[in-house]
C-alpha cells in the first residue's frame, strides 16, 4: 500500500498541486493533507492571502475513487483530511483534541488555533491497521519544546497505548524539529522514518524559514516498510512524503 502526507499550504499553488494529486491518485492508497479550507460560503476560492477555501471540494473531485473524512478545527471550514480509497473497510474513525484555545480569534493575533488529531482504523485484506493525521501545535518563536507540545505529545501516547497492539501509522506537520522531547516522546512508541532515512529537510524551496523540518511518518513495529522518501514534486512549503508500506 502507499501512504503520501501533505501540508497543502492552503492550495497557494494550485496548478501544480491539482497535477500532483492527479498524478498520484491511482497508485496511492491513502492520502493525508493538511491546511485544508472546506469554506464553501466563500463566494471567491482563492482569498486575500492566496489560500484556496473551496480545495476540500476540488480534492474530492479529482480523488472520485476515494472517500473523504474530513476534521474541521476552525468554525467547521478550516482543518485536516485523509482520503482513503474506496473499498477499504472502515471500522472506526474518531478525532482526539491536541491543543486547544477557547479565546482564539481567526482574524486576530491570539495566539494558535485549536490543534486536533484525526484517526481511521481501517481493515483491508483482513489487515487491520490504524492511520493517524496531525497538523501539530504552532510556535511563532520557533518548532522548539513548549509546555503544549509537550501535551500534545502526551495525548497522542495516550491514544496510542488506550487503542493498543492495532499497526499504527502517525503523519503529519509537527511543527517541530526532530531534536525536540515532544519527537522524542513519540518516538519512544514509534519509529521515526524522517531520522530513520536520513530526510535532510522536508521543506520546498517556497519555504522562506530556516528550520528544515516540520513534517513527520512514524510507524508501529507492526508496519512494515517498503519505501519512504520526500518526494520533489513543489506544490506547497511543504515537501510530500510518500511511505510505501504492508501490515505484518
Amino acid at each position: 500500500m502507499k501512504l503520501i502526507t501533505l501540508n497543502t499550504w492552503a492550495g497557494r499553488e494550485k496548478e501544480p498541486f491539482d497535477k500532483f494529486i492527479k498524478d498520484h491518485r491511482d497508485f496511492t492508497d491513502i492520502f493525508c493533507f493538511q491546511e485544508i479550507f472546506n469554506d464553501l460560503d466563500e463566494e471567491y476560492s482563492i482569498d486575500e492571502k492566496g489560500r484556496n477555501r473551496h480545495i476540500l471540494k476540488e480534492i474530492t473531485e479529482i480523488l472520485v475513487d476515494f472517500n473523504v473524512y474530513f476534521c474541521p478545527v476552525i468554525e467547521n471550514v478550516y482543518g485536516i483530511a485523509i482520503f482513503l480509497k474506496k473499498g477499504m473497510e472502515v471500522v472506526a474513525s474518531g478525532e482526539i483534541m491536541l491543543y486547544e484555545n477557547p479565546s482564539y480569534e481567526p482574524e486576530g493575533e491570539n495566539g494558535d488555533h485549536n490543534r486536533k488529531m484525526q484517526w481511521v482504523h481501517i481493515k483491508k485484506d483482513r489487515k487491520d491497521f490504524i492511520v493517524m493525521n496531525v497538523h501539530g501545535h504552532w510556535n511563532p518563536k520557533g518548532k522548539l519544546d513548549t509546555e503544549n507540545t509537550i501535551e500534545q505529545s502526551k495525548a497522542i501516547v495516550e491514544f496510542i497505548e488506550k487503542t493498543g497492539n492495532i499497526p499504527k501509522i502517525l503523519v503529519g506537520d509537527f511543527n517541530l524539529l526532530p531534536e525536540t522531547q515532544s519527537i522524542k516522546m513519540l518516538e519512544q512508541n514509534f519509529t521515526n522514518l524522517i531520522t530513520k532515512y536520513n530526510i535532510l529537510t522536508t521543506r520546498t524551496e517556497l519555504y522562506k524559514g530556516n528550520d528544515k523540518h516540520a513534517d513527520y511518518a512514524f510507524v508501529s513495529s507492526e508496519i512494515l516498510v517498503e519505501g519512504f522518501k520526500a518526494l520533489p514534486d513543489v506544490v506547497s512549503d511543504h515537501a510530500p512524503l510518500e511511505l510505501q508500506f504492508d501490515v505484518f
